[in-house]
């Protein structure tokens, strides 16, 4: 049986060898389908590694309650603009009643033109933060210091800035001790955070970070709405008591819905899970096709070869052969044709992702059981789109194919 089989093997691949340029042709549409495959799995493994190192930056165990969810929720959003704002008075009533927290901070959200001598930056995000906001959201210092509780508590004018400001305004200075203006007054740079990348194309780095009090202090009421940071290492323990005490703090009614919102890290992971996961779906459906495509080729393919060899074929069987030994040559040969092309557009596949992560900064992943997925998709295209040319190949009478000409 063994024999059988490598002396089945060896026909094919003289068969191929034989017709190179029409096996090769014969091959695209696997080789597209499998390349396409990889790439696309590469791209999307890349991508969640990314985010996910970007999150673990952020801290995975922080809880935001703010007015309004990070993630859409279907057609009732208008709802959302009769929301009640976060304020201080249920930052102040979270301080004092949540138990299952290690921490709890506050952040303003402000966007602001800065200015550093001739250079400005429009629209830059300005943060109000409490004096433990840095340690809750796990953000470190590359220089200078962090803002403290007194320059809460005297209201300095003071900032700490991100990287992508140092690089703007500052360009090769020392931003330390320079004045900083944000929407036309004067604020002295204390420190530099570290780099935190980006998410979702959005910068974390071109941000300026002031003491929450000297925001009010300049706009007054409209600058009391908040988000309300807590770090917990039982999450759904403090989410469930953060909605309680919401909802105390809110004068809800058992049978009124909340009016606020309780964001977390894994709301925005599922978010982009569910996006990656319907984009890899759809581009296994273009890669199916193209493996379609690749297999009606070798089927037509295969099905001329027979018609050219059937003398071949009424030579075989008269000193010997056995359908079976017929079967099997051509099947090898479909089966050979679709995991060369299948081989080719996984190695295509590799220096194409690799050329992307180069070019992009994404991670260079590509997980084995796409690899797995690939050969397996391209020996079944061969299987399936072979067995047609192979049996007619083996039901052919050797009378009539010696008479063929």
């Amino acid at each position: 049986m063994i024999e059988l089989f490598l002396e089945s093997l060896r026909v094919s691949f003289d068969s191929i060898g034989s017709n190179k340029l029409r096996s090769f042709l014969t091959t695209l549409g696997i080789i597209i389908g499998v390349m396409t495959v990889i790439i696309v799995v590469s791209i999307i493994a890349g991508l969640e590694s990314k985010v996910q190192q970007v999150f673990s930056t952020i801290g995975s165990n922080v809880i935001y309650v703010e007015r309004f969810p990070w993630v859409s929720m279907g057609p009732n959003d208008w709802r959302r603009s009769f929301r009640n704002y976060v304020d201080f008075d249920d930052y102040k009533l979270v301080k004092q009643m949540i138990r299952s927290a290690d921490d709890v901070g506050v952040s303003i959200s402000r966007r602001f033109f800065v200015k550093y001598r001739g250079e400005r930056l429009d629209a830059v995000s300005v943060s109000g933060i409490s004096e433990n906001s840095f340690k809750i959201e796990n953000i470190s210092m590359e220089i200078g210091i962090p803002i403290s509780l007194n320059d809460i508590k005297y209201r300095r004018n003071v900032c700490v800035i991100g990287k992508d400001i140092q690089k703007n305004l500052f360009k090769n200075e020392n931003p330390i001790g320079k004045l900083l203006t944000v929407d036309g007054r004067k604020y002295i740079v204390i420190g530099v955070t570290s780099s935190r990348g980006s998410i979702f194309g959005q910068s974390m780095d071109e941000v300026v970070y002031l003491p929450y009090s000297t925001l009010i202090k300049y706009y007054g009421e409209e600058s009391r709405r908040i988000s309300i940071m807590v770090r917990s290492f039982n999450p759904d323990e403090t989410i469930e008591e953060l909605r309680w005490i919401m909802r105390l703090s809110h004068s809800l009614k058992p049978n009124e819905p909340d009016n606020f919102y309780i964001n977390t890290q894994d709301a925005l992971i599922n978010q982009w899970k569910s996006l990656t996961t319907a984009i890899f779906f759809v581009m296994i459906a273009v890669g199916s096709l193209s493996l379609i495509v690749g297999g009606i080729g070798i089927m037509n393919i295969m099905l001329v070869s027979v018609s050219e060899r059937t003398r071949e074929i009424g030579i075989r069987k008269s000193i010997g052969a056995k359908n079976r030994e017929i079967l099997l040559q051509f099947l090898f040969e479909s089966i050979t044709i679709s995991l060369t092309g299948g081989i080719i557009g996984i190695i295509i596949g590799f220096l194409i992702s690799f050329t992307i992560s180069k070019l992009t900064n994404l991670p260079f992943a590509i997980p084995l059981w796409s690899v797995i997925l690939g050969f397996t998709f391209s020996v079944s295209a061969g299987l399936f789109f072979g067995i047609l040319p192979s049996r007619k190949a083996a039901s052919l009478d050797p009378v009539e194919c010696l008479r063929y000409e």
